[in-house]
């Protein structure tokens, strides 16, 4: 195998791997082997017929053409390795000629980065109130989902569960008949069209009615869209939401019961302040991120954005297919060229990686260690959350070494992100950790260390994906 490497640009370099007859012999075999069994040569039972005679029949050219696939990735590895290069994620793979077999293989590399003055970043921490008017909110919405619906003899109004016959009309054509419909009227409905509901209003049990509506232009119906039409409808019966009192009897009714109502405005207060502690740590740490990630500046190989580009847009089409939907269908719906969609995917691959390195920059810089036994935690919480199956059994989940790995990230992610945390809140190191750094391993092995564990797990995230 002759390769020749060109010169490192945009942290990506370039091979020029031309193979040899030598490279070429086991995947020979392995070509005959997949062509044999369905070739019937005249002389040979079928599948017998030794690789020179396959070769001779079918080409060399298409014995090497069954194992293209693993051959190109297989021959571009141990050239990398061959030219001890520290790759840095998933080679793009050309194959160049056939006589003789020559491949170019674009290799990214490991992304110089910078942190910037990260040490020096400071925010404040928002408090996190939760008002009375939140919790009667939240009661209301409970009292609502166990409100009933009673009959009542008076007219239409907003807020009723009414049952309607109605037809509706295009130039003559009904295009609804609706019998016994049930609608409840809402101010903000739109449904079945826009302005219905409004019309109802004010009339009485088995009252009919025609009117006229204007559907919007950008209505879900194309037929039905921008046209006036007709409708005629009866009202039947109509119903009144009946809203229980909120005392004792109504908090008994609640989930599995609380025993007054006190008792269950105390744990929706706890609940709610709960969620908005939460919700206010995440909106912390995503300003801490944004300031960090502002800072960081990166050259980042083009291969390596146009893999993770790659990764997105089969992300997306495996969500859509989730729903029946074609990506070029969804395209089209949108008025979007896939060349278009790749461009706006392009920012968020990019900042996927930035994020991704500038973590694991970070990660080495703090001396971010993840053991044994934090893995073992986690797994076991995992584990434990795992252990039924769809029929309520109890189960007992394999956990593999791939599994482990990515819960090292997991943790390393975390623990990386908390230490940034802290940073922003202008936390002194603690003590144990300040004692680790000063008497763990010597610099040089802790470095290794980490470059290490970093390039594992870079290579993976853009490998694996």
């Amino acid at each position: 195998m002759k390769i020749t490497q060109e010169e490192v640009v945009d942290r990506q370099t370039v091979l020029n791997i031309e193979l040899e007859d030598d490279d070429l012999e086991s995947y020979l075999d392995m070509g005959y082997r997949k062509v044999a069994p369905r070739l019937s040569i005249p002389g040979f039972r079928k599948g017998k017929a030794p690789r020179r005679i396959v070769e001779r029949f079918v080409g060399r050219e298409n014995l090497l053409n069954e194992v293209i696939d693993t051959m190109l990735p297989e021959i571009t590895g141990r050239a990398i390795d061959e030219q001890s290069i520290e790759a840095a994620g998933m080679p793009s793979i050309e194959l160049e000629d056939l006589d003789p077999i020559t491949v170019k293989a674009t290799v990214p590399l490991k992304p110089e980065i910078s942190l910037g003055n990260y040490t020096e970043i400071r925010i404040e921490e928002e408090q996190t109130i939760v008002s009375e008017e939140d919790i009667q909110q939240r009661l209301e919405q409970i009292q609502h989902g166990m409100a009933s619906w009673e009959p009542v003899e008076r007219s239409v109004r907003m807020g009723d569960l009414v049952t309607v016959q109605a037809t509706g009309s295009d130039d003559g054509k009904n295009f609804m008949d609706e019998k016994d419909a049930v609608m409840f009227l809402d101010e903000d409905s739109d449904r079945p069209f826009p302005g219905f509901a409004q019309h109802l209003v004010d009339m009485a049990q088995d009252e009919s009615k025609d009117f006229t509506l204007v559907i919007p232009d950008d209505f879900s119906d194309e037929n039905l869209a921008g046209k006036e039409v007709a409708f005629s409808v009866t009202v039947g019966e109509i119903k009144e939401r009946i809203l229980p009192e909120l005392d004792d009897e109504f908090a008994k009714g609640v989930g599995d019961g609380y025993d007054s109502f006190e008792a269950l405005k105390a744990e929706i207060e706890s609940d709610a302040n709960t969620a908005a502690e939460s919700n206010a740590t995440q909106k912390y740490n995503e300003a801490v991120m944004k300031a960090f990630l502002n800072g960081v500046s990166i050259e980042v190989a083009p291969v390596m954005v146009d893999h993770e580009v790659d990764h997105l847009e089969g992300e997306r089409t495996r969500v859509l297919s989730q729903i029946n939907v074609r990506l070029d269908d969804y395209l089209r719906s949108m008025g979007k060229s896939e060349d278009e969609m790749r461009d706006e995917l392009r920012a968020e691959a990019e900042g996927r990686i930035k994020r991704t390195f500038a973590m694991s920059k970070l990660a080495e810089e703090e001396g971010i260690e993840v053991t044994e036994e934090d893995v073992e935690e986690r797994v076991k919480e995992i584990l434990a959350n795992n252990t039924q199956d769809t029929e309520g059994l109890p189960v007992q989940p394999e956990f593999t070494d791939e599994m482990r790995e990515s819960v090292d990230r997991l943790l390393r992610s975390e623990k990386t992100l908390e230490r940034l945390v802290a940073v922003a809140k202008g936390e002194p190191r603690s003590k144990s950790e300040s004692e680790s750094e000063s008497s763990g391993a010597a610099p040089d092995k802790q470095d290794e260390v980490a470059a290490e564990n970093t390039e594992e797990s870079d290579t993976e995230k853009h490998e694996g994906e």
